[in-house]
């Protein structure tokens, strides 16, 4: 699993690892602010995560907050045990 990892663009595997680290929701503004990334990029990232089912996204006023699922708290426990 973690040759597979090794094989994920850096911008992805930095915004895997936030969300493994950070169990609160994000908001998306939080999350490129924290990665040093840009908006539209986190924004990107976050709905492709979406459309695979690792996150959820949630509209709050303005707001985009991020939350991840059960399938990607799967994975983070499976690259922490490989660790």
């Amino acid at each position: 699993m973690k040759e597979l990892v090794a094989l994920i663009p850096e911008n992805r595997r930095k915004f895997i690892a936030f969300l493994c680290e950070n169990d609160a929701p994000h908001s998306l503004s939080q999350i490129s602010h924290e990665l040093r990334l840009s908006h539209i990029t986190t924004r990107k990232i976050a709905y492709e995560f979406a459309s695979l089912g690792f996150v959820k996204i949630y509209d709050i006023g303005k707001a985009k907050i991020v939350i991840r699922t059960e399938k990607l708290k799967a994975l983070c426990d499976t690259l922490l045990i490989q660790r």
